[in-house]
């Protein structure tokens, strides 16, 4: 009953809920131009957030079936992926802590090939709006550009946990924010892997405080 539960009952449930929550909300998109001009030139690029303001994204980007994202493997890591699905995302599972080296291989393989995935930079655990390597190594190995991305919404419950997780409320208005992007230099050292991961970190703060300050 619990694996039905986790699998099908409440990813349907918050499917229903979010595409609710989006389809009555009034989106507003700055700085798209971005992410088009990559798309223009056939570049599908590494899309990047925040943990915490993630929640909006599968209804943005729904049923595209062209998507892969990092999903745990755990009770609520499962609940998320079988929601994701119903989205049309593909799911690669693993974390930091659980299958890390094979879900990081099977996101290179994907982003090498062409495809696209969108990853938390501040990871499964955190700490909150810090960023961590994972997504500069994947940069560096590919060549493929990093892509910020956050959002803000006029109305919504912000959570009490590490990531101040936002959940909009329906009918609002729904801020979406693109910040340049970051190009990971193949032969980048230590140093320089550093100071890009610092570079990423701060555009998605940037991006984040003006998505903020929107409303």
């Amino acid at each position: 009953m619990k694996n039905i539960l986790y699998k099908r009952i409440i990813p349907f449930f918050a499917f229903i809920v979010l595409f609710f929550i989006g389809i009555t909300s009034r989106k507003i998109l700055i700085n798209r131009e971005t992410e088009k001009t990559l798309l223009d030139k056939g570049i599908n690029p590494i899309y990047t957030f925040w943990h915490g303001r993630e929640l909006y994204f599968p209804y943005l980007y729904r049923f595209q079936n062209r998507h892969h994202t990092l999903v745990s493997p755990s009770r609520d890591g499962e609940i998320s992926g079988n929601l994701l699905k119903l989205f049309g995302f593909h799911i690669v599972w693993g974390s930091t802590f659980k299958k890390g080296a094979m879900a990081l291989l099977s996101i290179v393989r994907i982003v090498k090939n062409g495809g696209s995935v969108a990853l938390a930079a501040d990871g499964s655990r955190g700490p909150a709006f810090k960023a961590q390597d994972g997504t500069i190594k994947i940069a560096k190995v590919t060549g493929v550009p990093i892509l910020p991305i956050t959002y803000n919404a006029s109305r919504k419950k912000v959570l009490s946990s590490w990531d101040k997780f936002i959940i909009p409320y329906p009918f609002s208005k729904i801020v979406v924010m693109y910040g340049e992007p970051v190009h990971v230099p193949k032969d980048a050292d230590d140093n320089v892997m550093e100071l890009k991961r610092q570079e990423l970190e701060k555009k998605l703060n940037e991006i984040t405080e003006f998505a903020d300050k929107y409303f």
